[in-house]
């Protein structure tokens, strides 16, 4: 390992989380495989890569994968072994598995995503989308985070799942106490453990029913096909689709509320830029591209390394922790020109938001489906919009990095 005269960095603090792409410039020139602290404690540190170039190659190389490595001198499991639901829980969600039961898991729940699913979800979309503004409309201001970017994406998933999508509440509070507990960060308080063990539970007893009545009541939905997979001996067992619903409904729709929220602000914050989609609505598409690459929803994601590896002149040893800085990434100059600029004309838009190799997000095709959506309807029903305040109060949260509320005003009907 070579030494770096720079501040190790400790990507969890509320500085960094509320102000990223500031220390990225920084890491990305001076120390780009860089040396930091550890969102586990017992660890003495953890890689973080900040270029592209870099993110790239560690996301696509099998040296690196998601699900832990054994070490005898430290515990590595996601969670803390005492809370038995929701490390099962978490331990069996496809994003921490490798293969072959990554493969399996993700070739079943896949078939949910096609591009023929969907596009016949448009629909439902932007049924949802008006329902929510009608709530709000006559009000004249709303917290666009409470009232549109969570609900909306987490009754999608409901709806495909097979579940009530009038219970987006519930699922909302247990999916952020899984949430708060899953996503890196130093040190959790013992209660934050308690409040992810109690929802683990919640989401079981939820969803055991349900698998029960879809055996005898097969319906078109995702909880029926996954069923269906497992009594045809795909080896699914009921744990792997408690957990496979969960995870969706968790991590699955924290994408799609920071894509719809960031991608919000940033337009509200440029304004040319928001007249400029309000009069073109055809580059809401692309638009949504530049969300993604400008403001990242997920700004990292982790890997373990499975054998030495050099990557960008420093040696990365078997079992260490790895930080993929996809914020980082996709501001990188040496991949996209001009990157500090927000621009929703950008040509180039393929960038590293969305992950690679075989953890690419396979929700992708349906989060930016639903973010021009939200996006779509919220300027057609909500002109003149405006932020409410200047000061945007930041979860402090690295990897689902998103605004905790985003109040905004707009004129009344």
């Amino acid at each position: 390992m070579t030494t770096s005269t720079i501040e190790r960095l400790n990507p969890f603090l509320p500085a960094v989380t509320s102000d990223p792409y500031t220390y990225y410039r920084q890491y990305r020139e001076q120390d780009p495989v860089h040396w930091g602290v550890s969102s586990n404690p017992n660890l003495p540190g953890a890689w973080y890569v900040f270029r592209y170039e870099d993110v790239m190659k560690v996301m696509e190389d099998r040296r690196f994968g998601r699900e832990h490595i054994k070490r005898d001198d430290v515990e590595t499991t996601p969670v803390p072994t005492a809370y038995s639901a929701f490390l099962t829980m978490v331990s069996k969600w496809i994003v921490f598995r490798e293969p072959p039961d990554h493969t399996r898991l993700k070739s079943l729940v896949s078939k949910a995503f096609t591009p023929r699913v969907v596009e016949n979800l448009r629909p439902a979309v932007y049924q949802i989308a008006d329902s929510l503004l009608n709530k709000v409309h006559a009000r004249g201001e709303m917290d666009l985070v409470e009232e549109y970017a969570f609900p909306l994406p987490i009754m999608v998933i409901a709806i495909m799942l097979g579940a009530n999508p009038e219970d987006h509440p519930k699922f909302r509070k247990w999916a952020l106490a899984l949430q708060n507990a899953s996503a890196s960060r130093l040190k959790p308080p013992p209660e934050i453990y308690d409040n992810a063990e109690k929802a683990s539970q919640e989401f079981i007893e939820y969803f055991k029913p349900i698998i029960t009545d879809r055996r005898a009541n097969p319906q078109e939905d995702l909880i029926s096909n996954l069923v269906k997979a497992a009594d045809e001996g795909d080896k699914l067992t009921d744990e792997e689709i408690v957990a496979t619903c969960t995870h969706l409904l968790t991590a699955g729709h924290e994408t799609t509320v920071n894509l719809i929220a960031k991608g919000t602000l940033a337009l509200l914050q440029h304004p040319k830029q928001y007249q400029l989609l309000r009069s073109h609505p055809e580059l809401m598409p692309n638009a949504v591209e530049e969300f993604i690459r400008y403001d990242t929803p997920i700004q990292m994601v982790t890997r373990w390394a499975y054998a030495d590896v050099e990557i960008g002149g420093q040696q990365i040893k078997r079992g260490d922790s790895v930080g993929i800085m996809l914020g980082s990434a996709n501001r990188d100059p040496a991949r996209f020109q001009n990157p500090e600029v927000f621009d929703i004309q950008r040509e180039d838009t393929k960038n590293a938001g969305f992950g690679g190799g075989i953890h690419y997000c396979l929700g992708s095709a349906l989060a930016r489906a639903e973010g021009q959506i939200a996006l779509n309807v919220l300027l057609n029903r909500l002109p003149q919009l405006k932020l409410a305040t200047e000061n945007i109060d930041w979860a402090n949260n690295i990897i689902f990095h998103g605004p905790n509320h985003l109040p905004v005003t707009f004129s009344k009907p």
